[in-house]
């Protein structure tokens, strides 16, 4: 709940409160502790009886019920990995609990059957199992002329969609004139999520460089966006010297005049 909120201004939670799904047989039972795997941004529960509740933080979706022990788990505590440890009564045994990340996704697709679930974890976690949902979301959205909801889609599919094929439907699509070119909000808003692959930055770099926009290119490799390889420095070579140097000091090849034995200039190593 946020801190100072006026309650009369409407409900103080981000999240709709959910109650926890006890099973017929613990009705009467309770949480004794939770901790959280910040990791995966999952909050885990245990309970008197010792029932484990999995939820998500960012939806409130309980995404696992068990029961882990039969005694009561009285002390919990997290370890590095986002792990919990836990110590039962009576018997002393200690239990570990952790995700299991090649396998969530594909439980909350077939026993949760919440596609939607999957595909917003999927892609926050980068975990795999998703790829086919991804697919068909993206070709509804395509289908359905949303292009930016296919953009935001793909940049956030944790990779499944992050491929040639989905390059190259961007970059065939027709736009209205005075709009931006589809493929042109996808390299965007790759590029506010971080740096592009070698690919994705040959592809950018090309339309950039036919507009006579160097510069913008040299604001990228300040910033540490682009991929640099040797086929990007021989791209930028015929446009901007300066920049294409740059590109190959930064990926460690040797520029074209010095593979072609021109030895009139170098880089220094610096």
């Amino acid at each position: 709940m946020e801190v100072g909120r006026d309650l009369t201004l409407g409900t103080p939670f981000k999240l709709q409160p959910q109650l926890i799904p006890f099973p017929a047989d613990a009705q009467h039972d309770f949480p004794v502790s939770i901790t959280v795997d910040a990791a995966h941004s999952l909050a885990m529960l245990i309970t008197k009886m010792g029932y484990l509740f999995v939820f998500d933080l960012l939806t409130a979706k309980t995404l696992y019920r068990a029961r882990v022990s039969q005694d009561t788990i009285f002390a919990t505590a997290t370890t590095a990995t986002g792990a919990i440890l836990g110590l039962t009564a009576r018997k002393g045994q200690l239990l570990t609990i952790a995700i299991n990340e090649d396998a969530i996704i594909p439980y909350i697709v077939q026993t949760l059957q919440d596609n939607d679930l999957a595909i917003k974890l999927a892609g926050r976690l980068n975990l795999p199992g998703a790829e086919a949902l991804y697919q068909l979301e993206f070709e509804k959205l395509m289908g359905a002329g949303d292009t930016a909801g296919a953009v935001t889609l793909a940049v956030n599919s944790g990779g499944s969609l992050r491929t040639q094929d989905t390059l190259n439907r961007f970059q065939q699509l027709l736009t209205d004139p005075g709009q931006p070119q589809p493929v042109f909000l996808y390299f965007f808003a790759l590029l506010e999520k971080g740096q592009l692959t070698e690919q994705e930055s040959i592809e950018l770099s090309r339309p950039v460089l036919q507009q006579g926009r160097a510069a913008l290119l040299e604001k990228w490799l300040k910033e540490d966006k682009l991929r640099c390889s040797e086929a990007l420095g021989d791209l930028v070579m015929p446009h901007d010297v300066g920049i294409a140097l740059s590109v190959y000091l930064r990926g460690k090849v040797s520029p074209q005049g010095v593979r072609d034995g021109d030895t009139g200039w170098f880089i220094d190593d610096i």
